[in-house]
């Protein structure tokens, strides 16, 4: 469990947790000059479970991080940090201790952004303060619902009252119900309850999810001698491995996991939630690590644009820029809202976003709002008057990533956008291609196809897909009725039949079955007069894809082309006549002509002096192709 410190500067966060685990969390010189966390800092403890003794120890050493106090730790043995589904860790809590000041909210955000519960601490002799609030409101704003409340200094004053008045103040956000301890950490009172207190908090906490995508936000990134480059952060979940590729973002170089440690202990994998510190191998951005969110490639889509849910005290309408904090990351944004309490985000540099983001809106270090994200990869919304047909299509988000909801209101999708965006997608069956299309477009495509083919015509399918409105690599005949077929480019009936005559169907099938034997055969003017098959029905033929056209009075099966090119192949050695193809195809000089002029229109033969033909569009394997 990873627990983050909360409250109003000189409320004694850090003595806490220095009289809690025995380690200072702050670590420059400045700040134990000044008495003043200016930095986060990291310490972590072990606590038994519920109904233990509570004792407090450390077994580990006094390196949460390995950023420099011990850092001969990465070179210890690995151990295996691997766990299955649902299955807890280590008896060992880790503490994100962060600045109370309200000059570094921004750093508090960085650090309470990965991490869910609380340690909200208030001090008996001084009460409810302004950053007490502040702290309070960016909590909620990240959906922080659960943790402790912790009355400190309890040996200076009564706690009742300061509990109180911060009872009062919490009661309008997420947490209004966080039991509470009261502790004095110069005497040590209360100290073992506060244990017991994060024993039952861990109980609390979900379970571990292994398999989930990782997300790393590095809330710190430095240079170790020895080992090279090292970032520090809350892994919330999924697994971390040693060897694994992480992306830092777009435009930058992929990095390597070289080493990894879990609280002071060189470990194989880590699994969220956990501090962790990572080396890596590789050409780190210019502007360094810190608030990046490092992901395995192809598993985060990089977005500078979000549709979100805004909530909190906002100032005003003319909030037009603020900053969002999210994660570890602080970036500028600009605010358009759509109404209905949502808006769009247009961020200066692109972040991996997910469906159910919460983020904090600060502005003049002030928070102003919250935000949640609604959709990461959102459509162009033109100006003015679209943003209200914007703000109804996000009024029923349900502000988590639900699949069904997701399909249903973007109506094409490829899966890999969807796990890109954080939503699970294990139970969802693409079409094909690996796209996803909603029931309500499933339902018009039918009907707009039924439509179009509704007089039995061949429909061309490139029309088709434009009257469809179908995005590129959409399949079209992925969504055809089983009735219905995609061939030569073309939406016909499978079964062939429809409005070819009965006698068009038989010469169609008897053609088919010649082919079948090997023949190319192609019949006569005189014996399309005796079979009663006209120029009509030779024409639909051709366009539903049965038949093709050679010439004016010579019509094939359709694999006859096909068949004849693959027929060709001993002659690919050199050029050849009309004569010597004749020969091989065994047809007359009146299909042999037209079916040798087709293969050169399409590129699979090549007509050179005296009328010699190239072969240069089959392959060894017998298919043909053009040449373009």
């Amino acid at each position: 469990m990873v627990v983050v410190t909360a409250g109003h500067v000189d409320h004694g966060k850090s003595t806490l947790l220095r009289a809690l685990t025995g380690t200072d969390p702050d670590r420059t010189e400045e700040e134990r000059r000044r008495g003043l966390t200016i930095d986060l800092g990291f310490v972590w403890t072990s606590v038994p479970t519920t109904g233990d003794d509570p004792d407090g120890d450390d077994p580990d050493g006094d390196d949460p991080d390995g950023n420099g106090r011990d850092g001969e730790a990465l070179d210890r043995d690995d151990r295996d940090g691997d766990l299955k589904d649902g299955q807890r860790g280590d008896e060992r809590v880790a503490f994100v201790d962060v600045p109370g000041h309200e000059r570094f909210l921004a750093t508090m955000l960085a650090g309470a952004g990965p991490a869910p519960p609380v340690l909200f601490t208030v001090a008996a002799d001084g009460g409810w303060m302004p950053q007490s609030q502040e702290h309070a409101l960016a909590l909620d704003a990240l959906g922080v619902r659960d943790g402790i409340l912790v009355m400190t200094r309890c040996d200076l004053a009564d706690p009742g009252p300061a509990r109180d008045r911060a009872r009062a103040a919490l009661s309008g956000t997420g947490l209004a119900r966080l039991p509470s301890v009261a502790v004095s950490a110069r005497t040590g009172g209360g100290l073992p309850e506060l244990v017991h207190a994060l024993a039952a908090l861990r109980d609390r906490m979900p379970p571990p999810r292994p398999r989930a995508p990782v997300r790393l936000w590095a809330d710190r990134a430095f240079t170790l001698p020895g080992h090279g480059l090292v970032v520090t952060g809350t892994l919330q979940e999924g697994t971390l491995t040693k060897g694994d590729v992480l992306d830092a973002g777009p435009g930058r170089a992929r990095l390597t996991v070289r080493g990894l440690q879990e609280l002071g202990r060189t470990v194989r994998a880590s699994t969220g939630p956990a501090r962790v510190a990572v080396n890596l191998r590789g050409d780190p951005p210019r502007e360094g690590l810190r608030g990046t969110a490092l992901c395995p490639p192809g598993t985060s889509l990089h977005s500078a644009v979000a549709d979100v849910r805004l909530g909190g005290p906002l100032l005003g309408r003319a909030t037009a820029e603020v900053t969002v904090h999210i994660g570890s990351a602080a970036v500028p944004a600009r605010v358009r809202r759509f109404g209905r309490g949502t808006a769009r985000l247009t961020l200066t540099r692109p972040l991996p976003l997910r469906v159910g983001d919460r983020a904090v809106l600060t502005a003049y270090r002030r928070v102003v709002g919250s935000a949640v994200v609604l959709d990461p990869v959102p459509p162009y919304v033109g100006p003015r008057r679209a943003g209200g047909a914007r703000a109804a299509a996000l009024a029923g988000h349900p502000g988590t990533p639900d699949p069904e909801h997701e399909i249903a209101s973007r109506g094409f999708v490829r899966l890999d956008t969807l796990r890109g965006i954080g939503v699970d997608t294990t139970a969802t069956a693409p079409v094909a291609g690996g796209w996803l299309v909603s029931p309500a477009e499933r339902r018009r495509i039918a009907g707009e196809v039924s439509a179009a083919t509704a007089d039995g015509e061949p429909v061309d399918a490139t029309a088709l897909r434009a009257r469809l409105g179908l995005p590129d690599g959409v399949p079209l005949g992925a969504l055809l009725p089983p009735a219905l077929v995609l061939r030569a480019g073309r939406v016909v009936r499978a079964d062939g039949a429809g409005p070819l005559s009965a006698a068009a169907r038989d010469l169609v099938q008897s053609l088919e079955a010649a082919l079948a034997e090997g023949s190319f055969g192609a019949p006569t003017p005189a014996q399309l007069t005796a079979l009663g098959v006209g120029g009509h029905d030779l024409a639909l033929a051709v366009r539903s894809g049965r038949l093709v056209r050679l010439s004016g009075t010579v019509h094939v099966a359709a694999r006859v082309p096909e068949a004849a090119a693959r027929a060709l192949a001993p002659l690919a050695t050199g050029p050849f006549t009309v004569s010597e193809a004749r020969r091989i195809w065994n047809v007359p000089r009146r299909i042999a002509l037209p079916l040798i002029e087709y293969l050169d229109r399409a590129g699979v033969t090549r007509r050179g002096t005296d009328d010699l033909r190239t072969l240069c569009g089959a392959r060894e394997d017998g298919t043909w192709t053009t040449s373009g």
